[in-house]
């Protein structure tokens, strides 16, 4: 596992008050300069950057937000998430990172593609860690249904990760709904090949979050590398996929 993706999900970077998890973000960053330590090369793929806005107003979440409106606390919420970002990262563990926002069209676009490929390599080369997030000021359907799981995977497949890290709330996939089943039982490894059976298992997703565990089994469909999903909160759940080469919640390849 030398050049890792690692997602990470919006319920892990907001408390439920909607402020950012700073304790969570100082936590991610001790985690990834271990890996800058053993030479490892890391892009990292944030979502919260609407909830971060929300938490800067100090407002809650409304039932129905319109498209503008969460584009207005995106905009509000990218400048206070890489603050914070900066924060962790730059002065308490000394790894200069650089944003990286992105769209759908990026990848579809032969000049587009191109480019963001030549910038991510070079940055990461340059052992500077990109902080990837969707443009979500001039996105639109994707602010509808937050793709960065998926986003995640196109940037693991566009740089030839080796591995991508999906963190998130829960210990991995399950063979049902465990908010639902309480005989729900971790799936440890499963194929991209045979998915199609756990998108019904899958539950929906928070209040806070919008992809849930069906985004991110789409997101293992088009991995082109070994897929972990785990728990975000887990002590060194990073270190001990990409370390020890251990398997902390559910492995798709």
């Amino acid at each position: 596992m030398q050049r890792v993706v690692i997602k990470i999900g919006t319920n892990l970077l907001t408390k439920e008050d909607g402020n950012l998890n700073l304790e969570f973000i100082e936590k991610i960053a001790d985690e990834v300069k271990k890996l800058f330590v053993n030479k490892k090369e890391v892009i990292l793929v944030t979502s919260g950057a609407v909830a971060a806005g929300r938490g800067e107003l100090k407002i809650e979440k409304a039932d129905c937000e319109t498209l503008h409106e969460k584009q207005a606390l995106a905009a509000i919420g990218q400048g206070s998430l890489m603050q914070k970002y900066y924060k962790a990262f730059t002065l308490g563990n000394e790894i200069t990172i650089a944003q990286v926002l992105l769209q759908p069209h990026d990848f579809e676009n032969l000049d587009t593609l191109q480019n963001t490929h030549n910038t991510l390599k070079l940055l990461i080369s340059k052992q500077v860690l990109p902080i990837v997030n969707e443009n979500d000021v001039t996105a639109t359907d994707e602010l509808k249904y937050m793709a960065n799981d998926r986003l995640a995977a196109k940037v693991a497949n566009l740089i030839g990760a080796d591995t991508l890290i999906l963190l998130t709330d829960v210990e991995g996939l399950f063979d049902a709904d465990p908010h639902e089943n309480e005989k729900a039982k971790l799936v440890k490894s499963a194929d991209k090949r045979n998915l199609k059976k756990f998108f019904d298992a899958a539950g929906e997703a928070s209040v806070n979050g919008h992809g849930g565990m069906k985004t991110k089994l789409e997101a293992a469909k088009i991995s082109e590398c070994e897929v972990f999903i785990a728990n975000g909160n887990t002590k060194d759940v990073i270190n001990s996929i990409v370390l020890e080469e251990k398997n902390p919640g559910s492995v798709i390849r």
